[in-house]
């Protein structure tokens, strides 16, 4: 029976929906399912046929099957815990079906002599087959019950939510797909040939018997999402143009000054940023740029060009890192560099104590503080700037749209925000940067300072370790410092990943004239800084770390690193590791320690890091193996998680998506919000993303 018809029925609330009340409609919401349209955007995870009964006799283990038979006895058990088997016959052979977990209804309605239909993965239960836990539906003898004809959709789900529910309230929404908007320029859907939006949805809820992935690839809805996202990015860098910045129009001659005072000089790839930043932060609305570069191409000193320019039109910066370490190498480097041009660089820390805080603070609010240097401590509502104008972010990726969108309401002063720089490291190809970072301008450093010298990879099996620390007795003798990188803090033989502890302890028994050190994300701030500026100093030579040293610790007498375990990490991080050796004149090295045997990726990955110290062709290689959502760090920040497009297979689509964006602006602009709206309203957990990109 369907629901009653009703103008906009689809725009309704769920609880529209015969038997969705408060209780179901907030496990909706947590799918992002708030309207009874959402339901119909709610694709499938993956599907299972159930058009067919097979006969017992010619079940195969590992398959999901529909069965039919009778049940021919029934007995509990004790193993351990109570069970219940049922054995059920066809006629062709005798299946076990077994319940962990069952009451005495159900015990009684499972008896001798019952018909069943079940649906379930087939298992070996010593020499016979069984089911666990089947679904289960109770047959008529006189009334055969019709089969499925169409294969039937698993759908993402959450705790207390049946997917016999999910499906009944799809079927319900189904009703209505012919009453769904098609927001698509029909010129649009007669260039690609697009099938009706309606066609479409039924194809995917209701796939017909015999469908192939590739056959059920639903790509207008792929292109209409990719726009959905693409019109994100232009409302939210239209939104950015339409707030005020202060301008900044006077000569930066505290840059000048510290050129005259540096033993080196910028390269072109420095001085081109530099510019464009310069240019943006003349001009009325906020700078909002995100820049680019390698391992070791210098953009530090393009932040502080920035932060200078901004002192120099008497505004405050505030510059964000995301761990202490790298807060505290920033700190360092500001003050030795801007002291002696009379520039203040104060540090806030997440470690420091309210009086040790209170000083640094007040020195911000009185003006006399030029830049604040600190982790997200420095957003906290304690700390204010007397005139902020430029907030730098350090490792973009680490924080994700929402915070830096929180940063520049924070950094807001009457009618004025601040302009905004944000750096990564991490490389990413230009397709994707420009897909999930659109609403940001895009500066790439693609050139490296001269004078760095070239980093050696090699992958190495675990058991020739010995040879890698008779290395690194060899290295140390010569003068020189070593990195070794572990994945774990505390002993885990399931992940077969040696620590950190016990291998500092192990290095420290084996190489007893060298002096070891230890770090990782447990230990205290102080403990932590301190370790890492002995490092520095060269107190200590072999630093055994997790990878907490991974970003922007900067030690030119580190030569050689090993990194265990390197099969496990992806390569984005692996080349970030890398790139801790190789920052001074000497020849550098980077050992990749395996366990045996290595999986295909794994092996791609290895090969890659051998092969290359290119971190853009990193970056494509690491998209193409680990996906858009794990390159940009957004598994955790929500920025970009597609529901069954892939920014990697369907980057083709892109050029057609961004003219399609620039149609539905200019002449339907009034379907602009409901597009973001069908796409963009995230749900949590798992999407249909995998299956479709299969």
């Amino acid at each position: 029976m369907s629901e009653p018809a009703e103008p906009d029925f689809l725009q309704q609330p769920v609880t529209a929906l015969r038997g969705v009340g408060d209780a179901v409609a907030e496990k909706l919401v947590r799918l992002g399912i708030l309207r009874v349209a959402d339901l119909l955007f709610h694709l499938p995870l993956r599907y299972q046929d159930r058009t067919r009964i097979y006969p017992i006799a010619s079940l195969k283990v590992g398959q999901e099957v529909l069965v039919e038979g009778e049940i021919e006895s029934t007995e509990v058990v004790q193993r351990g815990r109570t069970m219940l088997l049922c054995y059920l016959n066809d006629g062709s052979g005798t299946l076990i079906l077994r319940f962990f977990h069952f009451t005495s209804a159900q015990k009684y309605s499972l008896r001798k002599g019952v018909l069943l239909r079940c649906f379930g993965e087939v298992r070996q239960s010593g020499m016979k087959l069984e089911m666990a836990h089947p679904e289960c539906h109770y047959l008529k003898a006189d009334d055969p019950e019709p089969i499925a004809n169409t294969l039937t959709p698993t759908y993402p789900t959450t705790e207390g939510l049946q997917q016999r529910s999910l499906r009944r309230l799809i079927d319900l929404a189904l009703e209505h797909v012919e009453e769904l908007p098609d927001l698509l320029p029909e010129s649009v859907v007669r260039q690609h040939h697009f099938p009706p939006l309606a066609n479409e949805l039924r194809k995917l809820h209701t796939p017909p018997s015999g469908s192939t992935v590739e056959g059920m690839r639903p790509y207008r809805l792929i292109f209409e999402e990719l726009l959905a996202h693409q019109l994100g990015v232009q409302q939210a860098r239209h939104e950015l143009k339409q707030v005020q910045a202060h301008t900044m129009p006077e000569t930066n001659h505290y840059w000048r000054q510290l050129l005259r005072a540096l033993p080196f000089a910028p390269t072109g790839a420095q001085d081109r940023v530099i510019a464009e930043i310069t240019t943006d932060l003349q001009q009325t609305v906020p700078m909002n740029r995100l820049v680019q570069g390698d391992v070791g191409s210098g953009k530090t000193l393009v932040a502080v060009a920035a932060a200078l320019h901004a002192i120099a039109n008497g505004f405050q910066v505030a510059m964000m890192a995301p761990t202490e370490l790298l807060a505290e190498q920033h700190y360092q480097n500001l003050v030795r560099w801007l002291e002696p041009l009379g520039i203040e660089t104060v540090y806030i820390s997440g470690n420091q104590t309210p009086r040790q805080r209170r000083r640094k603070v007040e020195n911000l609010l009185l003006g006399i503080g030029h830049i604040a240097v600190g982790t997200h401590a420095l957003f906290q509502r304690t700390v204010e700037f007397l005139q902020l104008g430029l907030i730098i972010i350090d490792e973009q990726h680490r924080f994700g749209v929402h915070q830096r969108m929180a940063l520049r309401e924070k950094g807001k002063q009457g009618e004025h925000y601040p302009h905004q720089l944000v750096m990564t490291a991490t490389p990413i190809p230009r397709t994707l940067a420009m897909t999930a970072y659109g609403d940001l301008d895009y500066s790439v450093i693609d050139e490296l300072p001269p004078g760095r010298t070239p980093i050696t990879t090699v992958a190495l099996n675990n058991e020739r370790r010995d040879e890698v620390i008779e290395r690194i007795s060899a290295a140390c003798r010569e003068g020189r410092q070593v990195y070794w990188v572990c994945t774990l803090i505390e002993e885990s033989e399931a992940l077969q990943c040696e620590a950190a502890e016990v291998t500092a302890a192990m290095l420290h028994e084996r190489l007893p004239h060298v002096a070891v050190g230890l770090v990782h994300g447990r230990l205290h701030g102080s403990e932590k800084e301190n370790i890492m500026r002995q490092f520095k100093l060269g107190e200590i030579q072999l630093l055994v770390a997790t990878t907490v040293i991974e970003v922007g610790v900067d030690v030119p007498n580190a030569s050689l690193m090993v990194i265990e375990n390197a099969e496990r990490m992806g390569l984005s991080q692996l080349h970030q590791l890398r790139g801790r050796v190789g920052r001074g004149s000497v020849a550098s090295s980077c050992v990749l320690l395996y366990q045996h045997p290595l999986g295909k990726t794994a092996r791609k990955r290895l090969d890659a890091m051998r092969t290359t110290t290119d971190g853009f062709m990193i970056a494509d290689i690491d998209l193409e193996l680990r996906g858009p959502g794990e390159v940009l760090g957004t598994r955790q920040t929500g920025d970009v998680r597609l529901r069954i497009a892939s920014l990697l297979r369907d980057q083709h689509l892109l050029p057609a998506v961004q003219m399609a964006a620039r149609e539905v602006v200019a002449h339907y602009p009034e379907r602009v919000e409901a597009l973001t709206q069908r796409w963009l309203q995230q749900p949590d957990g798992e999407t249909a993303t995998q299956f479709f990109q299969s």
